[in-house]
């Protein structure tokens, strides 16, 4: 391999062109012309026409991790509204050109929680949920979550981007 190779063998699970991180788009909850907690759902777009999107399981127990697109902007009467913005800059501007070499689903008894970014020479970043919300982090804020039983969850598969 030369310095810069896009294709990666990632410890004996195959390979995977690196992608970098061109934007990560959101859908919110507004409630009263405000932003209601964290994201509902995550697209990660990367270059080459690549994405992932990330959103809580109905159960607001698992990770979904799939290619869709978010939802379109909807009216929620007396409950809201939700909509679609760019959060690249306000809550991942680390993230932006960041080379991808690898996305591994993280699972905690038996069940995806989270979604792991491998990154080249650098530190892995973390989504993951808990408590029905979508988090995220280093290494160091997703080792020091709160984690039930005080286990971490850990790679369990690689998800195709």
């Amino acid at each position: 391999m030369t310095a810069f190779d896009p294709l990666r063998t990632l410890a004996g699970r195959g390979t995977m062109r690196a992608m970098r991180v061109t934007s990560i788009t959101a859908n919110h909850h507004i409630f009263d012309g405000q932003v209601n907690g964290k994201p509902l759902r995550l697209l990660l777009t990367f270059d080459s026409d690549r994405a992932l999107r990330l959103h809580v399981a109905a159960d607001g127990a698992g990770l979904i991790a799939d290619v869709g697109p978010l939802d379109a902007p909807s009216d929620l009467g007396q409950y809201g509204q939700t909509d679609i913005a760019d959060v690249t800059q306000s809550l991942f501007p680390k993230l932006r050109g960041l080379e991808v070499t690898g996305v591994d689903a993280l699972a905690l008894n038996g069940r995806r929680v989270g979604a792991r970014l491998s990154v080249a020479g650098g530190e892995a970043f973390h989504f993951w949920v808990d408590g029905d919300e979508l988090h995220w982090g280093d290494n160091g804020a997703f080792v020091s979550h709160g984690w039930l039983d005080g286990v971490a969850p850990t790679a369990s598969e690689r998800i195709q981007v």
